[in-house]
C-alpha cells in the first residue's frame, strides 16, 4: 500500500477521509526497480522537413521557370516566376541584370535536357531556398530560389545561377 506524504494526508484528513495507515513495525516498501526514471512523456518534436518537400505553389512557379526557359524565352521566364513579387517591383534594374546573366549562361549550356530540384531548405514556417540544377548538353547550372511567404502566398525574394560545381554542394565549413 502506498503511503500518502504528510501534505496528502492533511488534505485526505481536512476533508474528512482519514488515510489507512501501515503499521508502525513494517518499513516501507522501497519502489520497484526500473530501467530508467519515468518522466512524464515530452511532446512530439516536429517530423523534419523532407529534402524534397515543397510547396505546391512555389513548385509550380519553379516549373514554369525552367519550362519557359527551355524554350528560350529567359524574359518570360522571369516574368512568370517573378510576378507579384517585391523584387520585381523594387528592383527592376536587377531583373534586366538576371536576364542578361542568365542569357549568358545558357549559351555554355547548349541544349537543356531536364531540371531538377536538388534541395529544399526552410528557415521558419516563410522563407524556403531551393536550390535546382538545370541539366544541360554542355554543362549544368545550379539555380537557388529564395521564396518569402506574405499576404498569403510565395514570392521570390532574390534569385542567382552558377556554373561552378561547387554550387552544387554545401560548404563543408
Amino acid at each position: 500500500m502506498i503511503r500518502p506524504s504528510s501534505a496528502a494526508a492533511f488534505l485526505l484528513l481536512f476533508a474528512g477521509i482519514a488515510p489507512a495507515q501501515k503499521p508502525a513495525a513494517t518499513p516501507p516498501t522501497p519502489p520497484a526497480p526500473s530501467a530508467s526514471p519515468v518522466s512524464p512523456a515530452a511532446p512530439a518534436a516536429p517530423a523534419p522537413l523532407d529534402p524534397l518537400t515543397l510547396e505546391p505553389e512555389i513548385r509550380s512557379r519553379i516549373d514554369a521557370f525552367f519550362t519557359t526557359l527551355k524554350q528560350r524565352k529567359v524574359e518570360d521566364a522571369y516574368r512568370r516566376l517573378l510576378e507579384g513579387s517585391v523584387l520585381a517591383a523594387d528592383n527592376p534594374a536587377l531583373v534586366a541584370k538576371l536576364i542578361e546573366s542568365t542569357n549568358r549562361v545558357l549559351t555554355l549550356t547548349g541544349r537543356i535536357d531536364r531540371a531538377e530540384i536538388l534541395r529544399v531548405r526552410p528557415a521558419g514556417k516563410s522563407l524556403r531556398e531551393v536550390t535546382c540544377l538545370l541539366s544541360g548538353e554542355k554543362r549544368p547550372l545550379r539555380w537557388r530560389f529564395y521564396f518569402y511567404l506574405s499576404d498569403a502566398r510565395w514570392q521570390v525574394l532574390d534569385t542567382n545561377v552558377a556554373t561552378e560545381a561547387a554550387g552544387f554542394f554545401e560548404d563543408p565549413n
